[in-house]
């Protein structure tokens, strides 16, 4: 007999992120999920700065592989199949329940990424939505921003402006600065909100919603996973093929 599907969010937080564009869930993360990512994100660190960085499992058409590092933010794409506990938590049921509140039955892995920001160097992230790196029409997907440490406002936590998405559906126009660090689609002068959160807290936000991440002024790292999911795989027009990953989940059922 099917069991029924897990549930995350209480109405009141649906309700947050449709009227708000987000909402938070403290200490979602288990102790030994927040281990794993943990885990994987020091090993990755560790892999680049030795110069035998781990390829990715998922390469976009043209791309290369290695840590990007900008302004001394290292960013870690489409790792997670190198790490059994990280792998588990971004394709298993505790993400797909989160997810699956929000976007419906269908649920796909569009992209995992790791953000690390070096200690006293790790440089803040422009405003922006994250449907901006997204060039052709599309249906609105999820973000989930994963504290893997304290964040504060110290250290590089996450800020956003509140939108309803019922009424606010629109993208911006987005533009890369000179320098090429950072995309932007905000240089207002609204502060937005800030989310301090701990080590295991997981912010859900709409591609729609505008965000960005403080400098870390901190003596150390400051570590978060990023990872979406959509109701639908992402094709490109021009091509019919995903703009990043489409994979259904859950396909891990234990994490």
């Amino acid at each position: 007999m099917p069991q029924p599907e897990k549930h995350m969010l209480s109405g009141a937080q649906i309700d947050q992120f449709n009227t708000r564009g987000f909402c938070v869930l403290e200490r979602a993360m288990s102790p030994q999920q927040l281990s794993s990512v943990r885990a994987a994100a020091d090993e990755l660190v560790k892999a680049s700065v030795n110069g035998e960085p781990y390829p990715p499992s998922y390469l976009r058409e043209g791309e290369t592989y290695g840590a990007i590092n900008k302004s001394s933010r290292l960013f870690f794409s489409n790792r997670c199949e190198h790490f059994p506990g990280f792998e588990g938590f971004v394709k298993g049921e505790l993400i797909a329940a989160i997810a699956r509140d929000l976007l419906g039955t269908n649920v796909f892995l569009f992209n995992e990424q790791i953000v690390v920001k070096a200690p006293q160097h790790g440089d803040s992230f422009a405003w922006h939505q994250d449907s901006g790196y997204v060039r052709f029409k599309h249906r609105a997907f999820l973000t989930l921003w994963c504290a893997l440490d304290d964040a504060t406002r110290h250290n590089g936590t996450v800020y956003l402006i509140p939108r309803d998405l019922h009424k606010e559906t629109t993208v911006a126009a987005h533009e890369w600065e000179e320098n090429g660090s950072n995309l932007v689609g905000y240089c207002g002068t609204e502060q937005g909100e800030m989310i301090e959160v701990p080590a295991g807290s997981i912010v859900v936000f709409s591609s729609l919603t505008m965000h960005r991440t403080g400098a870390n002024n901190t003596d150390r790292p400051r570590r978060a996973l990023v990872c979406q999911y959509s109701a639908e795989p992402l094709l490109r027009p021009e091509t019919g093929r995903p703009q990043n990953r489409a994979m259904p989940v859950p396909v891990i059922a234990v994490n």
